[in-house]
């Protein structure tokens, strides 16, 4: 056995691009290295471990052609076309995944808009962020906690998807330099699941 692609990715980005279009036994295969952060292979003459801990990040199309989703384009996929694309992602590995985000497709005043903000700025925000969450990484206030705790009991949130709300709580929170996780982190990281999770 030999080191595949997510061993290559170890301590650096595994990028699926058209997530949906890769086998379902593949994407699958992904769930035990992401909780574990190894990958083990037995073969009739042994065991071999190898590391792969890497941040994934995949992106799709809503649905096969393209087309769902932009109000300026008709979506042709009959529905049991639409139920199988949907089908390659399972609920479990959605699950692993801390931030999921739709984009519309950018029109022309956007692409020929002026530059964001420099790198240098968000750099700076993310290394002191990062200092924060080594050192002293805010804890959840009360109303915090009582949301996350409503996010439970109302949406389909299973107890590793809670958990990583929660991270991605405090990651906002220390990127706002706060000195405690709010209720409005909280509504951000909530904001930031799957959408099916996400509908009431």
């Amino acid at each position: 056995p030999r080191p595949g692609e997510a061993s290559l990715a170890h301590r650096g980005v595994l990028l699926l691009d058209e997530l949906a279009e890769f086998p379902r036994p593949v994407l699958e295969a992904l769930r035990q290295p992401l909780e574990d952060g190894t990958i083990a292979i037995a073969r009739a003459g042994g065991q071999a471990v190898f590391p792969a801990r890497f941040m994934l990040v995949g992106t799709m199309n809503l649905c096969p052609c393209g087309a769902r989703g932009d109000p300026a384009a008709n979506c042709a996929c009959p529905p049991q076309k639409l139920a199988a694309y949907r089908a390659k992602l399972s609920r479990a590995l959605l699950d692993r995944f801390d931030l999921v985000l739709q984009l519309p497709r950018p029109r022309a005043h956007e692409l020929a808009g002026g530059a964001g903000e420099p790198s240098a700025a968000v750099r700076a925000r993310v290394e002191a962020a990062a200092v924060v969450m080594r050192e002293a990484p805010p804890g959840l206030g009360t109303a915090a906690s009582e949301l996350l705790a409503r996010a439970v009991d109302a949406l389909p949130l299973s107890a590793r998807g809670r958990a990583r709300v929660a991270r991605v709580a405090v990651t906002v929170a220390a990127l706002a330099a706060a000195p405690e996780v709010a209720a409005e982190h909280v509504a951000e990281a909530l904001s930031y699941r799957a959408p099916a999770e996400t509908a009431l």
